[in-house]
């Protein structure tokens, strides 16, 4: 059985990490497009490319596989923090998106990039966090081996104690062979 693999990007420069550090202003929870809740969020299964005269259906990777009964990467998450002595999160609908799309692209091509769909600072642009952190992984079909893994691991445990976080986005997309995992979390 192939070992679970997985990769971060931190705030600092670490053995395991790159760097991701980003100002990007000031972030407003009351602003519009940020959403609190994991059921929320709308994300297309296929979309319909016009090729010449014929339109195509292009599939994409399913987005969400269930999470298992009582799985709720929010309390999973902010447990850890706060055993940590860091703060709980709450779910960011912007952080939320950008953490689906970089799932989705890593199902779509089955492989684990943190640059795959974008360069992280750059995904993070149209986000107002000043800190921001992401990891990234597959191996595992659940959240909770997720997030073992990266609590495991230095460079992920860090991202997940980033001082001063206040909102995730936790997303994940299978391609039918894996299911890639993406988190980011930021604060201001």
């Amino acid at each position: 059985m192939r070992a679970p693999t997985y990769a971060a990007i931190a705030v600092a420069l670490t053995a395991s990490t790159h760097v991701a550090a980003q100002d990007v202003g000031t972030f407003n929870p009351d602003a519009p497009g940020n959403i609190y809740s994991l059921d929320a969020l709308e994300v297309p299964i296929s979309i319909v490319v016009a090729l010449a005269d014929a339109l195509v259906e292009v599939p994409l990777p399913r987005p969400r596989p269930s999470l298992r009964d009582g799985e709720n990467p929010v309390m999973l998450i902010s447990a850890f923090r706060q055993q940590h002595g860091e703060g709980p999160v709450a779910i960011s609908g912007m952080l939320t998106r950008i953490a689906q799309e970089q799932a989705n692209a890593m199902a779509a091509r089955d492989l684990l990039d943190h640059d795959l769909f974008a360069p992280f600072a750059r995904r993070m642009d149209r986000s107002r966090f000043k800190r921001a952190a992401e990891n990234i992984a597959f191996g595992h079909a659940d959240f909770a081996g997720t997030l073992k893994q990266w609590t495991n691991s230095s460079g992920h445990r860090a991202n997940l104690l980033l001082r001063g976080a206040k909102w995730i986005g936790v997303a994940h997309a299978s391609n039918g062979r894996r299911t890639y995992w993406a988190m980011v979390i930021g604060g201001d």
